[in-house]
């Protein structure tokens, strides 16, 4: 009886946020006489533009659903961009469930703080943050699952996922994947669920601050913390706010936006992990001028293959190059059958060409990002949910940085970061698939006598067994070390004319 009724509940918020799409089937008159007649208490929509209509329909059917608003303000490649503006505005905000009640369903904790603060510092849908003291008498941060979370979100997803289903004949919902983009939503949301992947990415990060001098992040207390809780050292800083710059030397807010844009970089397109809900209230502004990261609810993780194309996607826009683009965005699975490429570069190149003409430091890259991905939408394309979340992080990085030094432009550090770190990521490139080919040829090798024996009349000669050979030789050197190949190939050449005398 819940779920119809919750269905009921969506059903109606989804007419009105519908509501000219359903008018130009029916008349207006008659879309909102039905709805009245259907839907009566969610009529108040109308009285919003579309996009805030959207937004309050999200934030009054709660739980679920504004993560799904949250996670769908990422995806400016199926929503148009004044709908992602109004949905960053959602705030996953509910009121705090009793400590009491938290500490009934997880009695253990009682045995490890010597004090929880009843009020909690932060309190979201899925998880809420306390205070507290271990019986040591330090200051940690305690992040507590909510109990009936998992149940709720299964509910939310359930439903709307039957809602999808029903609208199917919609050419939308097939054009942009909508069901695959609501099987992504499921993964990202159940996998906030299980806080010991968070410690985890915790772990990786501190690891990589190590190297990074500018950056701080928590120190996680294993022994304190399962897949239902998290505790980790309590952050005592300062949130980035405009006031917080504003006393400081012109040339120190340059270097600290410049510290704070290379973190971001190197967690990118170095380590391949990166945090996926970098804003101000997520960042803090320690003594000594580093930055403490925290929140790591949301991480996004790149496969090699993804982050190399990103790598030639982000280098295509540095250097106007539409092939480039257009290749990397095919290579992911990111268009659509019957795309039209020829008409699709020509499009990148006229909206490259709105940006070329200006200097680097002119640049705005979140307008770009949005603009460019709006080109993208025209032609379908449908991105994977952590290249979208990297993308915005990037885009986002510029807005964060502007608030320490508010002349900062991205292009200018960007583009000779990207040369940099070419050949690295180029040569890591054709290590790995110089790797995979040395292994598929290894197993061509190990049938090579028996194949040998059946195309012996089909006369397989000395000369084609020598560059096969000579082929898994160079994946070999190539993947081990490609300083040898200096070496492998005079090597190569003198065994050729060794073998002909």
């Amino acid at each position: 009886m819940k779920n119809l009724l919750r269905l009921w509940q969506l059903l109606g918020f989804a007419y009105f946020c519908s509501f000219e799409i359903i008018s130009q089937y029916i008349t207006p008159f008659l879309s909102r006489i039905l709805g009245y007649l259907l839907f009566f208490p969610y009529r108040f929509l109308l009285s919003y533009p579309p996009p805030v209509r959207l937004r309050v329909a999200l934030e009054r059917l709660g739980g679920a659903y504004i993560k799904v608003g949250q996670l769908l303000s990422t995806r400016i490649d199926i929503l148009p961009v004044e709908y992602v503006k109004e949905l960053e505005k959602l705030q996953d905000r509910v009121p705090p469930q009793p400590l009491m009640e938290l500490l009934s369903s997880y009695p253990e904790l009682k045995n490890f703080f010597f004090k929880i603060d009843e009020e909690p510092i932060g309190s979201g849908s899925v998880a809420q943050v306390h205070r507290a003291l271990l019986k040591n008498g330090e200051e940690v941060a305690l992040k507590i699952i909510r109990p009936k979370a998992e149940e709720f979100i299964k509910r939310d997803v359930s439903i709307l996922r039957n809602l999808v289903r029903l609208l199917s004949p919609i050419p939308v919902i097939r054009e942009f994947r909508i069901p695959q983009i609501l099987s992504e939503f499921e993964r990202i949301l159940l996998s906030e669920l299980d806080l010991s992947k968070e410690a985890a990415y915790m772990e990786l990060f501190k690891k990589f601050s190590e190297e990074e001098s500018s950056l701080y992040i928590p120190r996680v207390f294993w022994e304190f913390s399962s897949s239902k809780y998290l505790t980790t050292e309590f952050v005592r800083g300062k949130k980035l706010s405009y006031e917080l710059f504003s006393d400081m030397e012109e040339e120190e807010r340059k270097r600290l936006s410049e510290d704070f844009v290379r973190i971001v970089n190197r967690m990118v397109f170095e380590l391949g992990v990166f945090h996926g809900d970098l804003h101000p209230g997520n960042i803090f502004l320690l003594p000594g001028k580093k930055f403490a990261f925290v929140d790591f609810g949301i991480v996004g993780r790149l496969s090699p293959d993804t982050l190399n194309e990103f790598f030639m996607f982000s280098l295509g826009v540095m250097n106007k190059d539409p092939d480039l683009i257009v290749g990397a965005l095919k290579r992911i699975g990111a268009l659509s059958e019957g795309v039209n490429e020829n008409l699709l570069k020509r499009e990148v190149l006229i909206f490259l060409d709105k940006y070329y003409n200006q200097p680097l430091s002119k640049i705005d890259a979140e307008r770009l990002f949005y603009e460019e991905l709006s080109v993208a939408r025209r032609f379908k394309v449908v991105l994977p949910e952590e290249l979208v979340t990297l993308m915005k992080t990037i885009a986002h990085t510029e807005s964060i940085a502007r608030i320490i030094y508010p002349d900062f432009r991205l292009p200018p550090l960007l583009k000779p970061y990207l040369k940099k770190i070419a050949p690295k990521i180029l040569l890591s490139t054709a290590k790995r698939k110089g790797f995979k080919w040395f292994s598929d040829y290894l197993l061509l090798f190990e049938e090579l006598p028996q194949r040998l024996r059946s195309k012996k009349e089909e006369g397989v000669t000395k000369e084609s067994l020598f560059w096969s050979s000579a082929l898994l030789g160079f994946v070999f050197v190539l993947t081990l070390s490609p300083k040898l190949l200096f070496v492998y190939f005079p090597a190569l050449y003198f065994f050729k004319k060794l073998s002909k005398t």
